[in-house]
């Protein structure tokens, strides 16, 4: 399912669970309780938007005790300010006027109760976060570099930007031109904790998308590097690396064979034991290399 349908979903269900439970637990009008649904689920999605990027940005992958305590910490600021908000909303919606409105915090019993019921929200946020990254495993594969097994901590970089220190820039170009051959770089520098290692682009299996992500597999491990596919296929060379769906480009020098999946399509067996079922435009670029 993609990310924004996924969105979309979550923001529908959370109205709804919120508009049906005051209507069961407070007895008002619909027109009350489509209010009250709105404005619990308002601060759950400005908030949580806020928590999802920052656990994928900035927390995947730290230390376990780095994770503890900024987890703490945003879900005290995530409680917090939801609470606030909600209040200011509810008196928003219900006593809005020519002079204003009126802020009514909870009782003690339900102030502790929201303030629950928001820790809960947060965790589920959180959780969610981590499973939309690409790569689960990635935590515990920085920890300890172990030769093509490590995960990339930034992204991936030309040989010519990486030798001048420079982060690569999507869409910039290229500091030696002799570096790119039409089009395609033959060798990447990427960035394992503090040390820029080499990546020959020959031993790349495949390649995986997902958000802004981009996971390189190669026969022996893989490496996760914040590219999109997108940016990443522009790099590539057409006469080996071959798009074969959305979510996966495919060096075509590493298929071990192929086989007709239906519909038009192909399941691809790789070099690394790996299997990629194709679209039917993918099947067809393939089909194309058939003589």
């Amino acid at each position: 399912m993609r990310q924004r349908t996924f969105d979309v979903l979550a923001i529908v269900g959370v109205f709804v669970a919120y508009t049906v439970t005051i209507r069961l637990a407070m007895g008002l009008d619909l027109a009350g309780c489509l209010l009250g649904g709105a404005a619990n689920t308002i601060p759950v999605v400005i908030f949580g938007v806020a928590v999802r990027r920052i656990v994928a940005q900035r927390l995947v992958g730290r230390p376990a005790g780095t994770q503890l305590v900024a987890h703490l910490l945003l879900c005290a600021a995530f409680t917090a300010l939801s609470y606030l908000l909600l209040i200011v909303l509810l008196g928003l919606f219900s006593g809005a006027g020519p002079d204003g409105f009126v802020v009514r915090p909870f009782s003690l019993s339900g102030a502790a109760w929201q303030s629950l019921e928001n820790v809960t929200t947060y965790a589920l946020i959180a959780a969610v976060s981590y499973l939309q990254v690409p790569d689960r495993a990635q935590a515990a594969l920085r920890r300890e570099p172990t030769g093509d097994s490590a995960a990339i901590a930034v992204a991936a970089l030309p040989a010519s930007a990486a030798e001048e220190g420079l982060a690569a820039v999507p869409g910039a170009p290229a500091a030696e031109p002799e570096a790119r051959a039409e089009g395609s770089l033959s060798r990447y520098f990427v960035r394992i904790g503090d040390e820029l290692r080499p990546l020959d682009m020959d031993t790349v299996v495949s390649i995986g998308g997902a958000d802004d992500y981009a996971e390189v597999r190669t026969q022996s491990g893989k490496h996760l590097v914040r590219v999109t596919l997108a940016e990443f296929a522009k790099s590539l060379d057409p006469a080996k690396y071959v798009r074969v769906h959305r979510s996966w480009i495919v060096n075509t020098h590493r298929i071990a064979r192929a086989e007709p999946a239906g519909g038009g399509r192909l399941l691809l067996h790789m070099e690394n034991g790996q299997t990629i079922s194709t679209s039917r435009d993918g099947a067809k670029l393939l089909r194309n290399r058939v003589i």
